[in-house]
C-alpha cells in the first residue's frame, strides 16, 4: 500500500510515478472513483491503464497522499484493504485538503500482489472520516 500512495503523490509540475504504479496494478485491474460535483454524487469507472494515463500528467501543483489508517484482510492469494488517505497540494499544510476512504481488492501473483480493483471514495467536507487508531497527518 506504501507503494500506491508514494507513487500516487507528485511535486509541482511533475507527473505521478506511472512506472511504479503499472507494477502494483494488475493488467486488468478497474478504478472506481466516488465524489461531489455541486452537492451532486459522482461515481466514475475506468480501466486501470486508462487511470494510470491521466496519472502520467504534470500537473501544476503538488499531490501528496498520507494513509493515516489502514484495515488488511488476507486469506490465501486474496486480500482486501480499507485504507483512510489525507490529501494535500501542500505537503507542509496542516489540514488536509480533503480525505478519503480506499477499499483495495489485492492478489498475490508470481510477481507479488496486485491491484486488481480500487474504489475511493473522497466524502462531504462535513461527514467525519473514522480514523480508528490513526492520527491526522501521521502517514503510516
Amino acid at each position: 500500500m506504501a507503494t500506491l500512495w508514494r507513487a500516487l503523490s507528485h511535486e509541482p509540475g511533475v507527473a505521478a510515478d506511472v512506472k511504479s504504479l503499472q507494477a502494483i496494478f494488475h493488467p486488468d485491474a478497474v478504478v472506481f472513483g466516488a465524489t461531489y460535483k455541486e452537492g451532486q454524487p459522482k461515481l466514475s469507472q475506468s480501466k486501470a491503464t486508462e487511470f494510470l494515463q491521466g496519472m502520467g500528467k504534470a500537473r501544476p501543483k503538488g499531490f501528496y497522499e498520507c494513509e493515516v489508517s489502514r484495515q488488511l484482510v488476507q486469506h490465501d492469494l486474496f486480500a482486501t484493504v480499507y485504507s483512510v488517505v489525507e490529501s494535500r497540494t501542500d505537503k507542509n499544510a496542516k489540514a488536509a485538503d480533503f480525505v478519503g476512504v480506499n477499499s483495495i481488492q489485492l492478489y498475490k501473483a508470481d510477481a507479488g500482489w496486485q491491484i486488481l480493483a480500487l474504489y475511493y471514495h473522497v466524502g462531504q467536507a462535513d461527514v467525519p472520516v473514522a480514523l480508528g487508531q490513526g492520527k491526522s497527518g501521521l502517514c503510516l
